[in-house]
C-alpha cells in the first residue's frame, strides 16, 4: 500500500478538524465547498467522512475479513460471525494511533450524547445548556465541543455562526465548567438576596395594573359589541334601500378599521395578563426554591433546566441568565 501524498492531505485534515471539536457534517460541507472530491469522484457526506475516522489502514495497520461471501456469494458485515485478524504496522501511517483514537472517542462520545447506540440513557439528560444558549452578537445557537490540549480534555460552547464562519461573529467558545460555575454563583446571590429581590417583584406582579388592565378588557369587549350592533344596522338599512352603496361601503370600511383596532388593543391586553400571570407562577416557584436557604456547591441540570429559559453570551466574560418568571440578570464568567 502506498500513500498518495494529495489524498493523505485531505486525510490529516479530517482528523485534525475531528479533534478541533467539527462536526463530520461540517468537515463534509467544507469539503464539498471547497471542491474536493472524494476517491471515487463524489461528494463527501457525514458518512464518508465517518468511515474514514474509522479506518484503521491510515495508522498503517490492517484488519483482515471485516466483511465475508456467505455461501449464495452474499457480502456482510462481519460482526463476530467469523475471526478477524489485524496486522500491525503493515503499511506505513498517514496518522498517528494516538490521534486515531482520539478522533474515534469523539465520535463515539457524540453518538452518545445524541442517543446512538447503546448504554445511552445516563447521557441523555447531561447538557441542559443544549439549545438553550444563544450569542448576544449574531443571535446563532451555541454547539458544545470537546477541545483537547496535552494536559487532557474539556467541554466547550461555541456560536454555531462563528464555526461556520469566523467574519460572521467574532464570539469565541466558553467553557462548559465557567457556565456551570456562573449558573451556581447566580443562583447562591438569588437564595442570599431574594427578599430584596424576587419579593419586591412578585409583589409588582401581584398589583393593581392587573385589576385596571382586566377593567379595560371589559370596556373593549364592551365597544367590540357596540361595533358589532352598528355594523348590523349598516347592514339592515344597506338592505332596505336607505342607503347609498358609496356610503355603506364607507362606514363599512370605517366600522371594520374600529373593530380591527379594538381586537387587537384587546389581545394585547389579554396575552399581557395571561402572561404575567405565568411569570407569577415562575416567580413563587424560584421563591419557594431560594427561601429555603440551601446553597448550591455544584451545578444541577434538573435546577437549571427548572428555572431559566435561556442563556445570552455577550462575551467571554459575562453572560445574561433569562430566568422563566421575567428576570434577566447578568453573571460574569470566571474560570473555576
Amino acid at each position: 500500500m502506498v500513500i498518495v501524498p494529495e489524498q493523505a492531505e485531505i486525510v490529516k485534515q479530517i482528523f485534525a478538524d475531528t479533534l478541533a471539536g467539527k462536526s463530520t457534517h461540517e468537515i463534509a460541507e467544507e469539503l464539498n465547498e471547497r471542491g474536493v472530491a472524494t476517491k471515487k469522484g463524489g461528494h463527501w457526506t457525514p458518512g464518508t467522512v465517518n468511515a474514514i475516522i474509522g479506518n484503521e489502514k491510515y495508522t498503517g495497520d490492517v484488519l483482515f475479513q471485516k466483511t465475508y461471501t456467505d455461501s449464495s456469494f452474499n457480502r456482510h458485515q462481519n460482526r463476530g460471525e467469523l475471526d478477524q485478524y489485524l496486522m500491525q504496522d503493515h503499511h506505513e501511517a498517514i496518522i498517528s494511533k494516538e490521534e486515531f483514537e482520539l478522533a474515534n472517542a469523539v465520535l463515539k462520545q457524540r453518538g452518545r450524547e445524541k442517543g446512538n447506540g447503546h448504554d445511552t440513557g445516563r447521557y441523555q439528560n447531561r447538557y441542559g445548556f443544549s439549545g438553550r444558549i444563544c450569542c448576544g452578537e449574531c443571535g446563532g445557537k451555541y454547539k458544545r465541543r470537546m477541545h483537547y490540549k496535552p494536559s487532557g480534555q474539556y467541554v466547550a460552547w461555541a456560536c454555531a455562526n462563528h464555526l461556520k464562519d469566523k467574519e460572521s461573529c467574532s464570539q469565541k467558545y466558553i467553557t462548559d465548567d465557567a457556565l456551570k460555575l456562573a449558573f451556581v454563583t447566580m443562583m447562591n446571590k438569588l437564595v442570599f438576596g431574594h427578599q430584596m429581590v424576587l419579593r419586591p417583584l412578585l409583589q409588582s406582579l401581584r398589583g393593581l395594573n392587573d385589576q385596571s388592565r382586566l377593567l379595560k378588557i371589559e370596556e373593549l369587549e364592551t365597544a367590540i359589541e357596540k361595533n358589532r350592533e352598528q355594523k348590523q344596522v349598516l347592514t339592515n338599512l344597506m338592505a332596505s334601500g336607505y342607503l347609498e352603496p358609496a356610503l355603506f361601503n364607507k362606514e363599512s370600511n370605517e366600522l371594520a378599521a374600529e373593530a380591527e383596532a379594538l381586537r387587537q388593543e384587546k389581545d394585547g391586553l389579554m396575552r399581557s395578563v395571561n402572561g404575567d400571570m405565568v411569570k407569577i407562577e415562575e416567580l413563587q416557584r424560584l421563591l419557594r426554591f431560594t427561601s429555603k436557604g440551601t446553597m448550591m456547591t455544584e451545578f444541577d441540570d434538573e435546577i437549571f433546566l427548572s428555572f431559566v429559559e435561556r442563556i445570552t453570551v455577550l462575551s467571554r466574560k459575562e453572560v445574561v441568565f433569562e430566568w422563566k418568571c421575567g428576570l434577566s440578570l447578568k453573571e460574569r464568567l470566571v474560570e473555576p
